[in-house]
């Protein structure tokens, strides 16, 4: 008996003429889509492994202080590492009730609040003038809010004279209440991210001009019912190796903007001359 090789229907080896030039197809997709997906993987994983740059800030909360700012700058540093405002850096904030070269040890800045008696730290039993300006001028940064802002000047016309932690800054007092419009300048956008203008609190902070090139001015007064429009509202000076930053206004009150915060910490982190390259750009 001799088998016979039973021949194919021409229909089935046109099915499988078809299934093998699909596979021919697929085949290197499926190898391209692995490829793809593998070095996804690889680009996040080199992404999370990124060093995180822990930045330590010192609130002052004396019993000269107000509680309500104290509280709203801990909010705005909580709110900038829980939503990454600041993409690898991370913001760990104490408080302290005195100001001295003990307290200090440790932290990159120091952040003075508006005050609840008068407008300035200028007489604070609390606060050791000689270790701020110690600190200041070894690479540290300072950030002065409102009294902060007044005490850390050069002087207040009219008034006195400042600390001289932002020698070439010259106040203003500007004594009114309530919010206003600032408008952030071009080096404001170039830190921020944005321009334009913003809505922000204001409680008698001090309005600041300069005539020195070096003073950065990050936003300014912009209502045209204020007698200081065009005064600088946000400014950056330098202090021996350190920073100052001075603020007549509240970014950490309602409206609240912590990314303005945020980032004004890290101007005045003197740990590089490069924000970027310490979010990892």
């Amino acid at each position: 008996m001799v088998l016979r090789r039973k021949k194919l229907s021409g229909k089935k080896a046109k099915g499988d003429w078809i299934l093998n030039n699909k596979l021919k197809i697929l085949l290197p997709l499926v190898v391209m889509l692995i490829i793809f997906n593998l070095a996804l993987g690889q680009e996040k994983s080199d992404t999370s492994s990124k060093d995180v740059k822990a930045v330590k800030v010192l609130i002052y909360n004396g019993s000269d202080t107000s509680s309500n700012c104290v509280l709203m700058i801990e909010s705005c540093m909580e709110k900038s590492n829980n939503h990454n405002i600041t993409p690898y850096v991370k913001f760990v904030y104490n408080t302290s009730e005195v100001i001295n070269n003990k307290t200090l040890s440790g932290y990159d800045v120091l952040i003075l609040p508006g005050t609840s008696e008068k407008y300035d730290y200028m007489n604070s039993q609390n606060i050791d003038v000689n270790s701020v300006k110690s600190f200041v001028a070894s690479g540290k940064g300072f950030i002065g809010i409102c009294a902060g802002a007044y005490s850390g000047a050069e002087y207040t016309e009219g008034w006195y004279k400042g600390w001289g932690l932002a020698p070439n800054v010259v106040n203003e007092h500007a004594l009114d209440t309530g919010n206003l419009t600032v408008e952030i300048t071009s080096e404001g956008d170039d830190l921020f991210g944005y321009g334009g203008t913003k809505v922000m609190s204001h409680v008698n902070g001090p309005a600041m001009y300069s005539a020195d090139d070096k003073v950065v001015t990050f936003a300014t007064y912009a209502d045209n019912n204020t007698d200081y429009q065009g005064y600088a509202a946000i400014v950056g000076d330098y202090y021996g190796e350190g920073r100052t930053v001075l603020s007549g206004v509240h970014p950490e009150l309602e409206p609240q903007h912590p990314e303005i915060l945020a980032y004004l910490v890290l101007w005045a982190y003197n740990g590089t001359d490069n924000i970027t390259s310490i979010m990892g750009g």
